[in-house]
């Protein structure tokens, strides 16, 4: 007897209910959920999409940890990276101010040498200025000790010792200018030699710096590119055991789909089944053959169960024993 199997969607058995199917047709119906439900394998699907999900949700927290320490870990590098440059700016500092103390200091001494020089080379011409004004004052103050003198005369004489004196400390003023400038123009060599050995100080401490910062740079960035790859190769771990799943609950459902139609395709042959629905939701006339579709599943299983045992039994028996 002619025999056709189709699996409709809901939209597709509303549609044959406007008056496709014709009246001698032979129909049956399969509660398809319900069988599924039933089937042998179904409680191993399940596992499986269980283990898959409980593995999804692991890989998705393995990769929000991953993603936080790398975040935590850069933020501790760059925490690093600001208290070791601090304490090396601090360092610089110190060396520094101990350089120009101790170049300060030598200047120093090398200023008070040569103002000893100076004074040494001047000395004849300051001699000379003492003594032009050493009469003068002289004269000036034994005239007021000595001579009896109205006041307004006084006076005048005390007047002219005030000027000599503002004179003679005017010539000492210029004298002392004088040795001033010989100092300040024999130190400038020796203070611009001692800026550039600041300033090479300074470039010899800022080279070492930035040596050591790279140093400690360079060890920690391949610490840190190694993370990402890390859980990358962590993460790839877990896709493939993924996919593995995946595959396995893919190659489940196929084979329980195949068993399914299997027994429907033979119970609608046997039958004579014209259509066999797998759900509808309209009136007609349908023998229900859910019943009958999860029974046939059920000895499937057995025969399957059977078959695999006997293989089992051959493949583990002696070459040559005919007794099997």
């Amino acid at each position: 007897m002619r025999w056709l199997l189709i699996v409709f969607t809901a939209l597709a058995l509303m549609l044959s209910a406007c008056g496709k199917i014709g009246g001698g047709e032979k129909i049956a119906v399969v509660n398809w959920d319900k069988v599924l439900q039933e089937h042998p394998q179904h409680g191993r699907l399940q596992n499986l999409k269980e283990e898959y999900s409980l593995l999804l949700d692991k890989r998705r927290e393995q990769e929000i940890i991953g993603k936080t320490r790398m975040s935590n870990l850069a933020k501790l590098y760059q925490l690093k990276q600001n208290s070791k440059q601090n304490f090396l700016s601090a360092d610089f500092m110190t060396r520094m101010m101990e350089k120009q103390t101790a170049e300060q200091e030598k200047l120093k001494q090398l200023s008070n040498q040569i103002a000893d020089q100076v004074d040494k080379e001047l000395a004849e011409e300051e001699k000379k200025l003492n003594e032009h004004y050493r009469l003068r004052l002289f004269n000036l103050r034994l005239k007021l000790d000595t001579v009896r003198m109205v006041p307004e005369e006084r006076k005048k004489v005390e007047a002219e010792l005030q000027a000599v004196q503002a004179e003679r400390d005017g010539d000492r003023m210029l004298l002392m200018r004088h040795k001033i400038g010989l100092v300040n123009q024999r130190m400038e060599p020796h203070v611009k030699a001692m800026q550039q050995r600041l300033d090479a100080y300074a470039l010899q401490l800022q080279t070492q710096m930035r040596a050591e910062m790279k140093k400690d740079s360079g060890k920690d960035d391949v610490v840190l590119q190694k993370v990402p790859a890390a859980l990358r190769e962590l993460l790839g771990t877990v896709d493939q055991e993924l996919d593995k799943q995946q595959q396995a609950i893919e190659t489940l459902e196929t084979a329980i789909k195949k068993d399914m139609e299997s027994v429907v395709a033979k119970l609608a042959k046997e039958r004579g089944y014209t259509v066999v629905f797998h759900k509808y939701r309209m009136n007609v006339s349908a023998e229900d053959i859910t019943g009958d579709v999860i029974a046939g599943l059920k000895k499937l299983e057995l025969r399957t169960k059977a078959a695999e045992a006997l293989n089992k039994k051959t493949a583990g028996a002696p070459v040559g024993d005919k007794s099997k």
